[in-house]
């Protein structure tokens, strides 16, 4: 089954693409589903969270591939470049979101041709984006999300999301399927009982909450900072603790020390909030840590990018069979090579 129909079989309306590094494969990543969606005359919709579409990476200095758009798609993008766009466009709204590249604009393509795509940066404004695409006639909107900008994939923004990893991560093969196979693992932690999410967004702040349903609130100002006022408050009563924001590393050294790790779960708003060491993570993990969210992430599939701009590359059969090794059940997809899922 290819990419896009594994989208619409699911009902997803909003997908987003989040690179585990820059140079990973986002913008072939979506070149591809625009591929599919035009041969199955698909409308969609199309705005990113950074920048996409220059021909030359302004950070890497590295030559990046064009987006390329079909007639009847719908793009979010910033005024400055949609006038460096060679698709010819009509323009169906200004939002009065402002970016640094200007306001953002809704279009419809009207006729094919490559375009650059800068859209909004806030959760808020993102969101209203993509109904607006959606109110156009967009069947689907794709969101591009920026370098480290996970974000994107929240369940809050986007209803799922697909995992672009590849060769820049690391010249060594196993290092990029570790990584890659940790990013996964954090975004589809299971969501947590329903009883306990009526509990927590009752709190809606840091909490611990106990086997006798007392709730306790640490005194600290953020999450970050609070580990170990948060771990003094864990006991041989404890059942959860809920971590409003970003769990980190040092947060999570901070509870890992405490010897009751092993008869608590750890709840977290969704996968997205994990910014934690992999080492450290599976260490953790080794001694019993249990983690759970509040709102599941939905991947649908992990896109390879077997090519590093630096030049080196990776044999694209074996790393497809690799990575199925770490990642079983997930959809795996070689958006260069344009090879079919390993099911």
């Amino acid at each position: 089954m290819r990419l896009i129909e594994t989208i619409l079989q699911n009902n997803y309306i909003t997908v987003s693409i989040a690179g585990l590094a820059k140079n990973a494969g986002k913008t072939v990543t979506l070149n591809y589903l625009i591929k599919e969606a035009e041969s199955i005359n698909l409308n969609i919709g199309i705005t990113s969270t950074g920048r996409d579409g220059e021909n030359l990476d302004l950070v890497t200095q590295t030559q990046k591939p064009s987006v390329y758009v079909a007639e009847g798609m719908y793009v979010a993008t910033a005024k400055n470049t949609l006038m460096l766009s060679d698709a010819k466009t009509e323009i169906l709204e200004t939002t009065g979101i402002s970016t640094p590249m200007g306001e953002v604009i809704i279009v419809k393509v009207r006729q094919k041709g490559n375009i650059q795509i800068a859209g909004p940066v806030s959760a808020a404004d993102m969101k209203y984006v993509t109904r607006r695409l959606q109110h156009y006639g967009a069947k689907v909107v794709i969101v591009d999300g920026a370098i480290d900008r996970k974000a994107v994939s929240s369940p809050v923004i986007t209803d799922a999301c697909l995992i672009a990893t590849g060769a820049v991560l690391s010249r060594d093969m196993k290092k990029v399927l570790e990584k890659t196979a940790h990013a996964v693992e954090c975004l589809t932690l299971r969501q947590t009982e329903e009883e306990v999410r009526k509990i927590i967004k009752g709190q809606n702040k840091t909490c611990v909450i106990q086997n006798t349903g007392n709730v306790v609130v640490p005194d600290i100002k953020t999450s970050i900072t609070g580990g170990k006022k948060i771990s003094e408050l864990v006991d041989e009563n404890t059942d959860y603790v809920f971590i409003k924001g970003a769990m980190t590393t040092s947060l999570l050294k901070d509870i890992g020390e405490n010897k009751f790790l092993r008869g608590i779960k750890i709840i977290i708003e969704d996968g997205t909030k994990i910014f934690t060491d992999v080492n450290v993570w599976n260490e953790l993990r080794r001694k019993g840590l249990r983690v759970e969210t509040l709102n599941a992430v939905n991947v649908i599939a992990v896109t390879l990018n077997p090519v590093a701009p630096a030049g080196y590359f990776f044999d694209s059969e074996v790393f497809k069979s690799e990575m199925k090794k770490y990642l079983p059940g997930v959809k795996i997809v070689d958006v260069v090579s344009g090879g079919d899922f390993i099911d």
